[in-house]
C-alpha cells in the first residue's frame, strides 16, 4: 500500500475517516461498516449521518471498557457493525482522544495552544466541564478530539476540562515523527520537540523513524516547546490513515487540508485525483466524502462529494430564545417566532445547561412552564433549506440562561413600506436604539427584543454586524 503523508500536523489527530466494506447481506441492503467520524447526536448514536442502534454494543474509551452513556457529542469514534447508509447496528464503538495535555497559551478571540498545538473552535464544538472557551486558563488540563486544519492546528469538535494540571499527571500526544536525531534522542511533531533521552529503551518502540505515526506519553508539561517523554510507541502500527485490501471499497470523510489539480489531502492523508474526477469546485476547509477503490494496493478515488451541511451559504441565521414548541414527529423546533427543521443525523446537539443530558436530543427539550418549570432557552444556528422555504438547523445548544429576551441575527429584508424582517419575523423598531449607519436590504443585523401577541419582535437594540 502506497500512502503519502504531506504536511502531517503537530499532534496529528486521528483522522475522521470512514471505511465501509462492500459485502452485502442477502436479506437486506446493509453492508459491513467500519466508520470513523464525529458523534452528532443521540437517540441511538448518530455518526457520519447514520443512526446506529447500540443494543449490545461494546464501547471502549481510551482502551478502557465503557458504556454508551460515557460517549459525548463531538467525539470522533470508530464504529464497526453494519448500516444501509441511514440506519445501522453498532457492534463496537471506540473512542481515543487525539490530544490530552496542558493549556500553554490562550489566544484573544477564543483560541488555545495545547502542547504546542494551535486549537480552534466553532459554535458546534462540544465543551465538557466548562461553558465558554474563554473560561480556560494556562495550566488547565484538557482532552481534545477534532480535525487537523490547513494551518497545522486542530479544529476541535470536543474539549473536556479535566482539571488543573499537576506534575506527574500523564499527558499524551499523537503525531508523525520528523527530524529524528538518534544521537540527541529528539524528534519533532509539528511545532513540538520531543526529547526521549531519559526514556528506558524498553519504552521506546524499535520502529521509531521519520514518517511513522506515534503516541508520546509524558508526566510533565512542555517547557520552551520541548516535551520530555516517558514513553514512545507506534500508533496503529506506525501507519497513519485509511488502508484496505484489494477489491475493497472505502469511504473517506473529512476536511480538505490541501488540494491542487492532481492531489487532494483529507485529514492529512494525500490521494491522487484520477483523470475524469472533477475536484475543481472544492477548496481547503471543505468537508468531503471520498469513494475509493483499492486496486493493486493503490487507493483510487472514484467520486468526491460535499459532506454534511454547507454553513458558508447566504442567509444563515442565529436565534436564541426560550423555546416555544418542538415536534419530534416532523423534527422541528420553534423559538423566537421562527420554526426550524432538525436533521437528527446531521444537526449538532449540544447541552450546556447546568445539568447536561449526555443523550440530549430534540425530545429532551423542555417547552412546559407548568408546575413552576422553566422552558429551556435554546440557541440555534441554521441555514436556508434546499428549496428556500425554511431553515435547517446546523446546531442546537441548550444554555443555562432563563432570559426571555429574543436574540435574532441574520440578513434583513426591507419591504416596500420600509418595514424590517429577519427570517420572516417582523421587527418593530419604534422604540429601538438604532445604529448610526443606514441599514439597507441584506445587511446582517443582530436584534434583541420581546415577541408581542402578534408574533412581531419588539426590538430594543439593533446592531449591524460586520
Amino acid at each position: 500500500m502506497k500512502i503519502k503523508y504531506t504536511g502531517l500536523y503537530a499532534a496529528m489527530i486521528t483522522a475522521m475517516i470512514g471505511v465501509t466494506g462492500c459485502s452485502s447481506s442477502s436479506t437486506d441492503t446493509s453492508s459491513a461498516a467500519n466508520v470513523t467520524g464525529r458523534i452528532t447526536g443521540f437517540g441511538s448514536v448518530y455518526v457520519n449521518g447514520v443512526e446506529y442502534e447500540t443494543n449490545g454494543t461494546t464501547v471502549t474509551i481510551d482502551g478502557v471498557p465503557s458504556s454508551d452513556s460515557d460517549l459525548r457529542v463531538g467525539m470522533l469514534v470508530t464504529v464497526t457493525g453494519s448500516d444501509d447508509g441511514a440506519n445501522g447496528d453498532a457492534a463496537t464503538i471506540e473512542f481515543d482522544d487525539d490530544l490530552e495535555g496542558v493549556v500553554t497559551q490562550t489566544v484573544a478571540g477564543g483560541g488555545l495552544v495545547v502542547m504546542g498545538q494551535s486549537i480552534t473552535v466553532d459554535n458546534s464544538t462540544n465543551l465538557e466541564g466548562f461553558t465558554d472557551i474563554i473560561d480556560l486558563v494556562v495550566g488547565d488540563e484538557v482532552e481534545i478530539s477534532g480535525y487537523p486544519d490547513a494551518n497545522g492546528g486542530i479544529h476541535a469538535t470536543y474539549i473536556e476540562l479535566e482539571g488543573t494540571y499537576a506534575d506527574g499527571d500523564e499527558i499524551e500526544v499523537k503525531g508523525i515523527v520528523s527530524a529524528l536525531d538518534t544521537t540527541a534522542m529528539t524528534f519533532t511533531m509539528g511545532l513540538l520537540t520531543v526529547n526521549y533521552s531519559t526514556v528506558p529503551s524498553v519504552d521506546v518502540d524499535a520502529g521509531l523513524a521519520d514518517g511513522v505515526y506515534v503516541e508520546v506519553k509524558a508526566e510533565s508539561a512542555p517547557n520552551a516547546g520541548t516535551l520530555v517523554a516517558t514513553k514512545v510507541e507506534l500508533e496503529d502500527g506506525g501507519e497513519y490513515g485509511v488502508d484496505g485490501d484489494d477489491g475493497e471499497e472505502l469511504e473517506v470523510e473529512g476536511l480538505i487540508t490541501a488540494i491542487d489539480e492532481t492531489t487532494i489531502t483529507v485529514n492529512g492523508q494525500t490521494f491522487d485525483i484520477p483523470a475524469g474526477i472533477d475536484a475543481s469546485g472544492f477548496s481547503v476547509g471543505d468537508m468531503v466524502d471520498l469513494d475509493i477503490d483499492v486496486v493493486a494496493g493503490e487507493l483510487v478515488i472514484t467520486d468526491i462529494e460535499e459532506e454534511g451541511f454547507d454553513d458558508d451559504v447566504p442567509g444563515k441565521i442565529e436565534v436564541e430564545a426560550i423555546v416555544s414548541a418542538t415536534d419530534t414527529v416532523n423534527n422541528t423546533i420553534t423559538l423566537g417566532g421562527v420554526t426550524i427543521s432538525v436533521d437528527p443525523a446531521q444537526t449538532i446537539m449540544l447541552d450546556h445547561s447546568d445539568t447536561p443530558d449526555a443523550f440530549f436530543n430534540l425530545g429532551s427539550i423542555n417547552t412546559s412552564t407548568a408546575n413552576d418549570l422553566v422552558a429551556d432557552r435554546i440557541e440555534v444556528e441554521a441555514i436556508p433549506n434546499a428549496d428556500g422555504t425554511g431553515y435547517i438547523a446546523l446546531s442546537i445548544e441548550r444554555t443555562n440562561e432563563t432570559s426571555t429576551v429574543v436574540e435574532l441575527e441574520g440578513p434583513v429584508t426591507i419591504d416596500s413600506l420600509g418595514g424590517f424582517s429577519i427570517a420572516g419575523v417582523n421587527l418593530d423598531i419604534t422604540s429601538a436604539v438604532l445604529p448610526s449607519v443606514t441599514i439597507v436590504d441584506g445587511d446582517e443585523l443582530h436584534a434583541n427584543g420581546e415577541l408581542d401577541g402578534s408574533g412581531n419582535l419588539v426590538v430594543t437594540v439593533i446592531e449591524v454586524e460586520d
